[in-house]
């Protein structure tokens, strides 16, 4: 399946909006967070949190964007999130390349559970520990993850590639 070039470029277009963002919510995260560690005030573990909240949520709606565009397929409702993730790791050809390699894939999974709790769970403690690992881990794979995410944007203009 080829996409026409409408809905190529509006892919595309949507593809690099959210690397921009997730480009500027890292701006954030540096500004908030200059060392290595989160160290434990609150408002800072906070704002550390709500940036990886916000991270992830641009890069689902990137995935989701793919997964309308050219597959338009989620089989499981209650475990979508996790589904729609898992997709992005599969080369589905003649849809599709894959869109991320598999190192980057604990990380992502970590942040898309992460994003969950954040946004669903009312009552909970912050940890440090875990917050600063989190962090970690996106720092080691985020130009992997943009830069994959870049590539498959790029694709979208080569009339051959998807």
């Amino acid at each position: 399946m080829k996409l026409d070039p409408g809905a190529a470029a509006s892919l595309k277009a949507v593809l690099l909006h959210d690397i921009e963002a997730v480009n500027k919510l890292q701006e954030r995260l540096d500004s908030v967070e200059p060392g290595s560690s989160v160290q434990g005030e609150y408002p800072q573990m906070a704002a550390v949190a709500y940036c990886l909240h916000n991270i992830y949520n641009a890069l689902e709606n990137s995935f989701e964007q793919i997964s309308r565009s050219i597959e338009n397929h989620i089989v499981d409702r209650a475990q979508w999130h996790k589904e729609l993730l898992a997709k992005m790791f599969l080369n589905m050809p003649p849809l599709r390349p894959r869109v991320l390699p598999d190192e980057v894939r604990k990380t992502l999974n970590d942040l898309r559970g992460f994003r969950h709790l954040f946004r669903h769970a009312y009552d909970f403690e912050l940890d440090n520990r875990r917050l600063t690992q989190l962090l970690e881990d996106w720092r080691a794979n985020r130009d992997a993850v943009l830069g994959a995410l870049r590539e498959f944007a790029l694709q979208l203009g080569d009339s051959d590639a998807v």
